[in-house]
């Protein structure tokens, strides 16, 4: 296995950096079954993608960070500069943990939300959860989402190791079709793929349907 410590990250290389080099999560899942796909694509600033690593992620569980951990370390990359995951909350309630993302990968990590969050989420884990408390304490510590206008819509933000002012401009300049930054959503569009064609074929179906 290659060196995978992280190079040190200087913020403003975020900014002036020709290449930025993100590492985008995102997964896909059904109720139906018992674990999430989890996809990360790493993609330069300038839309060229030179990595993707696939895990799973237990539905109702609580692996997503060690998951999230596992597409980082298999890459093994010493050049991916950040982290954005799709959502802070995976797979029905499985509970991202930014501090030990960050201790453990050495990089900025953030997670983005694009719709403003109006559900009762801690109402739903007391209900459906007897690990209710140890989900409970990792969703406070998450703390109250930021804000962030973009010509293509607002999103929100939680994250570590990183400013406001340079996440914005991070994302707004990976962001190509909608508000989505391409490397989350080229890794949905993978997740969506990979979790029909498993779905698919344990009903007995080819990727034509057939």
């Amino acid at each position: 296995m290659g060196d995978l410590t992280p190079p040190p990250v200087n913020r403003s290389s975020l900014i002036s950096k020709k290449a930025v080099r993100v590492l985008g999560i995102a997964e896909s899942f059904d109720l139906s079954r018992p674990r999430s796909v989890l996809v990360g694509t790493v993609m330069r600033s300038d839309w060229v993608m030179d990595g993707a690593a696939i895990s799973y992620v237990s539905v109702g569980g609580r692996d997503a960070t060690r998951a999230i951990i596992d597409i980082y370390s298999s890459l093994e990359r010493s050049d991916v500069h950040l982290v954005m995951i799709d959502g802070c909350i995976l797979s029905w309630y499985n509970v991202v943990d930014l501090d030990e993302l960050r201790d453990s990968l050495g990089v900025p990590v953030m997670c983005i939300s694009f719709e403003d969050v109006k559900g009762d989420a801690a109402g739903a884990i007391r209900k459906l959860f007897p690990d209710a408390d140890e989900r409970l304490a990792l969703l406070e510590k998450l703390g109250r989402p930021a804000m962030i206008a973009t010509p293509h819509g607002v999103v929100w933000i939680r994250s570590r190791g990183i400013d406001y002012r340079t996440a914005k401009t991070v994302i707004k300049r990976f962001q190509r079709e909608g508000k989505r930054p391409e490397p989350i959503r080229v890794s949905k569009l993978v997740s969506s793929a990979v979790l029909r064609s498993l779905m698919e074929s344990e009903q007995g179906k080819d990727i034509n349907g057939r």
